[in-house]
């Protein structure tokens, strides 16, 4: 095997590679045995092929190394790479212009769809959970902002004597986006588990959130 290859030859594949870095270590065993692992010497024989592997591992990585600069060669033609962002955003430009001039409608769009009750349920799920995170921020930052202590106002709400349907209404305000997220989220969970996923089934778990929700707002605004 010549010691040197020139630019126009092909290099060896990685599986020639690694035979040649196998037979190259046995030669080197062959030439100095003392070395090398036997059977005589009392060192297992599993040694010498994990060196062999090894040293057919680096033939491995000389020779793509190799390889690949005999490739691409130092007259990379460099002038012709363009920049991603400057293609992506040729690209996007095209795409929008295309879309402008057919006069598509976007998707998706709400007004070109029809309404469905886990269409519903879903937007409302996301709305409660706005709701909740905006109620729950502003009560903890009002009582860290605020001068006086949560009975203080209370009272003052009380001493405003509002009528009985105006606070059970505002009561009822305050429970339903709790309680429809919380009966909701465990239809999520149902799912979660792969059950209910039929539109039968999806509908049926969707009245009964409703239903839930309803008489779970109305107890706690009794409250």
């Amino acid at each position: 095997m010549p010691s040197s290859q020139t630019r126009g030859e092909r290099w060896p594949e990685p599986a020639l590679s690694v035979e040649l870095g196998r037979r190259a270590f046995l030669g080197t065993c062959a030439a100095r045995p003392d070395n090398c692992c036997s059977e005589s010497d009392g060192r297992p024989q599993r040694s010498c092929e994990l060196r062999v592997l090894f040293m057919s591992v680096l033939q491995t990585r000389c020779v793509g190394r190799r390889c690949l600069l005999a490739r691409l060669g130092p007259g990379l033609p460099v002038r012709h790479i363009v920049p991603m962002g400057t293609t992506a955003k040729e690209e996007m430009a095209r795409f929008w212009e295309k879309n402008t001039k057919s006069n598509r409608p976007l998707s998706p769009h709400v007004t070109i769809y029809k309404w469905s009750l886990p269409m519903a349920m879903s937007i409302t799920h996301r709305g409660t959970g706005v709701a909740l995170s905006l109620g729950v921020s502003l009560f903890s930052l009002a009582a860290l902002l605020l001068p006086e202590q949560f009975p203080h106002y209370l009272a003052m709400v009380k001493s405003l004597s509002l009528g009985p349907a105006l606070i059970y209404s505002a009561k009822f305000a305050l429970a339903f986006p709790l309680s429809y997220h919380t009966w909701n989220g465990v239809r999520h969970l149902a799912w979660d588990m792969g059950k209910g996923f039929k539109i039968p089934q999806v509908n049926q778990s969707g009245v009964l959130v409703l239903i839930l929700t309803l008489l779970s707002s109305a107890g706690l605004a009794a409250m």
